[in-house]
């Protein structure tokens, strides 16, 4: 069907968006009703050929605002296009993913649309789209099938982020994902408000972890910074196996969510041997993590350890103290964990601490010397000052008489 009906004045309300906007590159017509025929008047507009930037939310927008704007060459310097709302359904996405005019698309977001398994087909299917780095269809039906059509693809090969919430996927279409090696640079993907199980979600982690993996490692293999990711046991298992690891030296775990659990993977892998600093700074692996760590031959390279805050106990120091694995030791980190002076005698007794340069262990002692040498500094001068009264009570005696 197509559009009929005339949209007046569309030369004006794209003059007042970019004032809006204050940018000549972005119209966001949150606010401002136009339907299919206002998206067919915008789309033959020569004053959007600018146009970077594209919002059109919930004004019941058909296929036909689709076809609109896919075969508009005013808009082929689009990079951002939401259509968040509307009832695009899969016709529309048919429309966007046959146009050459879309292929400079970075971000594509067609949450509530009604889309269905065919409309991902769509998508899916077309080398328009190569240069997406964002695609967003939450809330429409698309199913495994859907899902499955994505996770086949070979033309999203720069997605980096992947919205599917509340889009009817079971653990099947997760897995699908999961088991997909098209989408090596996806770091973040939403499925919640799905019907998975544990068994779908881990399997989402897995192969999420992974990829981070791969983005995060250093060029030369050396040093792997994973702080503050909200990582959790199941992302440690899968930094243990991953064989990129091989010539890791610098690990960076700091404040996330790891237990004991994911500190004894840790301890286990045969990846992590060439490990010289180990940071698991703010989590919680407690004295059973730390136990294992350190009684782990894996971990025999280990010159710096940084385990503040764990809930580290003298339990923890004293097997830090009777490792032989961990003689290498130069520097440990243990601020903020509830063990006392007797933990740190564990380590002043130790006869593989030799190395250890931090925690400064001898401070106290050092103090304590100081101090008795200026008491005794103070009675020496007291017993210089007794020395000196009674001298003069002398003098004033030999006065008197």
């Amino acid at each position: 069907m197509s559009v009929t009906k005339k949209f007046y004045n569309i030369e004006g309300l794209i003059r007042n968006g970019f004032k809006l906007s204050r940018d000549m590159a972005t119209l966001d017509f949150n606010f401002t009703r136009l339907g299919d025929a206002g998206v067919a008047a915008l789309a033959k507009s020569r004053s959007v050929r600018q146009l970077r930037r594209l919002i059109i939310p919930g004004q019941k927008l058909t296929a036909e605002s689709g076809k609109a704007i896919a075969e508009s060459e005013n808009l082929s310097n689009l990079q951002y296009l939401k259509l968040y709302k509307n009832s695009l359904g899969d016709e529309g996405c048919k429309h966007l993913s046959q146009s050459r005019n879309m292929e400079n698309l970075r971000s594509l977001r067609l949450a509530w649309n009604a889309i269905g398994a065919q409309g991902a087909k769509h998508l899916s299917e077309s080398k328009n789209m190569q240069q997406l780095t964002s695609l967003v269809l939450a809330e429409n039906p698309i199913g495994d099938e859907g899902i499955r059509y994505i996770a086949e693809s070979k033309n999203f090969p720069n997605l980096e982020q992947l919205d599917l919430k509340k889009t009817e996927v079971t653990d099947a279409g997760a897995l699908a994902l999961a088991e997909s090696e098209n989408f090596i640079n996806l770091q973040r993907l939403d499925l919640s408000a799905n019907k998975l199980t544990q068994k779908g979600k881990d399997a989402i982690k897995v192969f999420l972890t992974l990829n981070l993996l791969r983005k995060r490692l250093s060029e030369d293999g050396e040093t792997l910074d994973l702080s503050k990711l909200n990582l959790a046991d199941v992302e440690a298992k899968v930094i243990s196996e991953f064989e990129g690891c091989k010539n890791l030296k610098k690990l960076y775990l700091e404040i996330n969510h790891i237990t004991a659990l994911g500190a004894g993977y840790l301890a286990a892998s045969p990846y992590l041997k060439n490990l010289t600093l180990l940071s698991l700074d703010h989590n919680h692996i407690d004295d059973e993590g730390l136990i294992q760590i350190v009684g782990s031959e894996n971990f025999a390279n280990l010159e710096i350890l940084m385990v503040e805050h764990n809930g580290i106990t003298n339990e923890g120091l004293q097997a830090i103290a009777e490792s032989e694995f961990m003689a290498n030791l130069v520097r440990l980190y243990l601020d903020d964990n509830p063990y006392n002076e007797e933990g740190l005698d564990f380590l002043r007794e130790s006869e593989f601490m030799e190395n250890l340069e931090y925690p400064v262990l001898e401070l106290e002692e050092e103090e304590e010397e100081e101090e008795e040498e200026e008491e005794e500094e103070f009675e020496d001068v007291e017993a210089e000052d007794e020395d000196d009264e009674e001298e003069d009570l002398d003098e004033d005696e030999e006065y008197a008489t």
